[in-house]
């Protein structure tokens, strides 16, 4: 009997596995979720967006609850299984019963919302376990982590809007049910290679007296979350009250922290998450903006192929991102300690987020508004500038934690990540909401002449505005690089 690869059974590529279908689904349904909210709630395309950005912030708003779990309830293992486990029911229930009731759509997304917080901070959790020894490498592993998730973010991109399309939306979400219970049996076949690789509350027996109360509060957040994403004030309430409460308690740790060193490091961690925050705002518009600009203004007959607009924003940005990240983490190692440091990377990041909207805005004022635009300048803006730029701010995140944040504390620390994230996302899905159609719409809705001039100049002013704001930001960044690099290495 032939034997596997040496590589297959590494723990890298394990986790790597499981996270490739994670993003499969969770990507594959973001792709189509604009429209599969139009089709099935009968939603406008702005009403569509905002609950688009409300159900993305929440499945990063509770990582941080993810984080905690891991640490003081279940052990990062069980945890990342439990919440795998709850985002396959979820997709399974999204296809099936979004064709009875939108109670069963809200459900469903709890289901995955809850699933996707438990699951999320997992997997880097253990990398950090495994590699976080090696801080000097530690980029170079994100990167090559971040791009062979990404890999299944571009299988997303193709497979599920076409199944969506030709299929129907039930087949295309059980597809994303089923792409995680295979990586949820491939890590259970190969469970020895990670039976060690854990934090201590995972390498204890469970705790009996913690189930029940985790069960508990399990049901009752399935609950609350449902609730939660029919009433998009109480989503935007409990961002304010969870960034409030999780930010406080990070600047308490970095009170109580007794290292002068380790304190102005946290301080560093601090800075780069609202840089974060920036980033994530301009990030959400490749999702939501970018994507509803693609149907209307933009010429998607490419090379003979009719390119379906969902499938746009993974196709570039996940096919950048997998050619870009072997040469950046090339880079990295080649570099060592001459590298750049995180907050230079950053500030690298915000500006070449911002020259991918410029870009986009000079087109648009090059162009006539009742015409489409080529789609080449977007395969530019995102496969080249915006991928990078999500390499060097959203791939090295984890980075930045394991780096500036001491052991005690990186469960919550990661989870704190997320939390820039779901703040950026839920600001940058409210501004794609302002020039998105607010008619209650169908998905083959056409635009008439004034319509699509209104519209056209609607997204030009939105990406002018977007990348001045990117321009400003990544210049103070840079600024206080300097200063922030001194700190870390203080």
């Amino acid at each position: 009997m032939s034997q596997s690869p040496s590589f297959l059974k590494k723990p890298f590529f394990i986790l790597c596995f499981l996270e490739f279908f994670e993003r499969f689904g969770y990507y594959g349904f973001n792709y189509i979720s604009i429209y599969f909210y139009i089709s099935k709630l009968g939603f406008s395309e702005a009403q569509a967006t905002i609950l688009m950005g409300g159900f993305a912030s929440l499945t990063y708003v509770f990582n941080a609850v993810g984080g905690y779990v891991a640490d003081n309830v279940l052990g990062i293992k069980r945890t990342m299984f439990t919440g795998a486990a709850l985002l396959c029911f979820g997709y399974a229930s999204l296809a099936i019963g979004s064709n009875f009731s939108p109670l069963f759509v809200y459900a469903a997304l709890a289901l995955i919302i809850l699933g996707s917080c438990l699951f999320k901070p997992a997997p880097t959790n253990l990398i950090a376990s495994i590699y976080g020894h090696d801080k000097s490498s530690l980029d170079s592993t994100y990167t090559l982590f971040y791009m062979s998730i990404n890999v299944g973010s571009f299988c997303a991109s193709i497979l599920v809007p076409l199944l969506a399309k030709n299929y129907g939306y039930t087949t295309a979400l059980l597809v994303c049910s089923v792409g995680v219970l295979v990586g949820i049996l491939y890590n259970i076949k190969n469970y020895a290679v990670l039976k060690y690789v854990d934090n201590n509350m995972g390498l204890q027996p469970l705790n009996l007296k913690k189930i029940l109360p985790f069960g508990v509060t399990l049901v009752a957040g399935l609950l609350f979350v449902t609730t939660m994403l029919q009433n998009d004030s109480l989503i935007n309430l409990l961002l304010s009250v969870a960034s409030v409460i999780i930010f406080s308690y990070f600047i308490w740790q970095i009170i109580r922290e007794q290292n002068p060193a380790q304190r102005k490091k946290m301080l560093v961690a601090v800075v780069l998450l609202i840089y974060a925050v920036v980033f994530f705002v301009i990030y959400q518009q490749k999702n939501t903006s970018f994507m509803l600009f693609n149907k209307h203004h933009v010429n998607l007959l490419f090379l003979g192929w009719n390119i379906n607009p969902q499938t746009v924003p993974g196709l570039l940005g996940t096919s950048g991102i997998i050619l870009l990240s072997p040469i950046l983490a090339i880079l990295y190692r080649k570099l060592g300690k001459n590298d750049l440091s995180l907050p230079h990377k950053f500030a690298i990041g915000l500006l070449m987020s911002a020259s991918a909207y410029g870009l986009l805005y000079l087109v648009c004022v090059m162009t006539d508004p009742s015409q489409k635009i080529n789609f080449m300048w977007e395969i530019l803006a995102i496969s080249v500038f915006f991928a990078s730029a999500e390499l060097l701010i959203s791939a090295l995140g984890v980075s930045l934690m394991a780096q500036l944040v001491p052991d005690r504390m990186r469960g919550f620390a990661m989870g704190t990540w997320f939390i820039t994230s779901a703040l950026g996302i839920k600001l940058g899905s409210y501004v794609a909401s302002l020039v998105a159609n607010q008619r209650s719409t169908q998905v083959s809705d056409v635009y008439n002449a004034a319509q699509q001039i209104a519209s056209f100049q609607s997204y030009q002013h939105l990406f002018g505005s977007i990348a001045l704001f990117g321009l400003v930001a990544g210049l103070i960044a840079w600024l206080l690089g300097g200063k922030l690099k001194r700190m870390i290495n203080a």
